[in-house]
């Protein structure tokens, strides 16, 4: 009776760990409009260093082991431009789709029609 229960926790397990993962993106703001997601951007970039160093003092108590985090490299980046121009291009390769695809089959055809 054990051994048929164990995959019915394993999914249970597993399906509330996907679910917190859902709701933990949804409620830092990730999933929203881009300006959520540089501002959850920002935050996670003042907050790791601080707990980073907090669990490293933790750990060179206990073992006498000293880690350090290198300096965060800083981007010029804009993510909201970044963003657009990825849905610009892809919507300008889409919108040309249909001319391309009759000069194509128009090539095609004249070279059939040269090979009888």
């Amino acid at each position: 009776m054990a051994s048929r229960l164990w995959p019915v926790f394993g999914f249970f397990i597993k399906a509330g760990l996907a679910g917190g993962s859902v709701y933990l993106v949804y409620d830092q703001g990730l999933l929203g409009p881009s300006y959520q997601g540089q501002a959850a951007l920002l935050r996670a970039q003042e907050a790791i260093p601080v707990a980073f160093s907090r669990y490293t003092d933790l750990i060179s108590k206990h073992m006498g082991v000293r880690l350090e985090l290198p300096s965060t490299p800083h981007f010029n980046i804009n993510l909201r431009d970044s963003w657009n121009s990825g849905i610009n291009s892809l919507m300008d390769s889409l919108s040309a789709a249909p001319s391309t695809i009759q000069v194509y089959s128009r090539e095609a055809w004249n070279y059939l029609k040269g090979q009888k």
